[in-house]
């Protein structure tokens, strides 16, 4: 177990051909701020939400990712606006990010809607090296104490949607940042879609689709299916894989493809209230680690007693 830990550690500190990756998450198909600023505000009410994920649970190092948000709209839902703070650990690393978000939402024809959205603020990138030190002494390339950094983070994205379809495509960490020591994230790009169809009278079905790429390794595409049953609770799952969509070359042309797998479930408590949970097993050496990740959210309602307003189901 500490051997594993430990490759990690050296791993993040010594390893220059790959960055940091950006925070995971499986349950961003109902809270879509957290990969594309221009989805704030999209649900036309002030939104507030938490996420707690522990990914490979029980070993000891393992990546750990709290975050809240709140969104909403101003001047008649033709702005939208966020705010996020995020704390992300692996090992001895961790990051702890805020950012506010604002999208200037246009209405098209019918039920349809364009944003386009910015998001900016700071990340402390932290590298504990006393927590490396007692296996790897006389190492040069790792610190003798905890060392930090803050830089920016920038965030840009268009989302477009109407009350059954929507795409987004966006950008993070979109300013670059070397560090001898301390591993920022490289630029990530998201591309995600997915469209809601009537399966009865209280029953839908949402297929979706996420690439993520950051032109260092596999391209990551999630496949996911959810049904909702009478408006109130999502049932689904999700496919994560690693594609080969661009040519690599270097250290990334020779990373292996991982797969996971996850369970998802959304409940609506109340109108104002829902719980999420998700349970992700990856496919790979680490199968007997499974995520969990937990997620509350609540809406503030803009008259008392109504429902959830378009798009219901992003």
């Amino acid at each position: 177990m500490r051997r594993i830990v430990i490759f990690l550690g050296i791993w993040m500190v010594a390893g220059s051909a790959f960055a940091q990756q950006s925070a995971q998450y499986t349950q961003y198909i109902f809270n879509g701020l957290v990969i594309n600023p221009a989805y704030a505000g999209s649900k036309e009410m002030w939104n507030l939400s938490a996420i707690y994920r522990d990914q490979w649970a029980g070993l000891e190092g393992a990546p750990t990712t709290q975050t809240f948000s709140v969104d909403g709209t101003v001047k008649k839902n033709k702005i939208g606006l966020g705010l996020q703070a995020i704390n992300d650990r692996l090992g001895a690393q961790g990051q702890l990010s805020v950012l506010a978000s604002a999208a200037i939402r246009m209405p098209l024809s019918g039920k349809s809607k364009l944003s386009f959205g910015l998001a900016g603020g700071a990340t402390q990138h932290s590298l504990d090296g006393t927590a490396l030190k007692a296996t790897a002494s006389n190492d040069p390339d790792i610190p003798n104490s905890k060392i930090t950094e803050i830089v920016p983070s920038v965030k840009a994205g268009f989302y477009f949607h109407t009350d059954r379809l929507y795409v987004g495509l966006s950008g993070a960490d979109l300013v670059p940042v070397k560090n001898e020591f301390v591993l920022t994230p490289e630029r990530h790009y998201f591309l995600t879609s997915g469209y809601v169809f009537d399966l009865g009278e209280h029953v839908k079905f949402k297929p979706s689709f996420l690439l993520k790429e950051d032109f260092n390794g596999p391209t990551n595409l999630d496949l996911n299916a959810f049904v909702l049953f009478a408006e109130r609770i999502w049932i689904g799952s999700s496919y994560r894989t690693g594609v080969n969509l661009f040519k690599k070359t270097g250290a990334a042309k020779n990373v292996d493809l991982a797969n996971a797998w996850a369970g998802i479930a959304e409940v609506y408590l109340t109108p104002k209230i829902k719980l999420g949970y998700s349970y992700d097993v990856t496919l790979t050496g680490l199968s007997s680690y499974p995520s969990h990740e937990f997620s509350l959210g609540y809406y503030i309602l803009k008259k008392e007693g109504t429902s959830l307003l378009s798009p219901r189901y992003f």
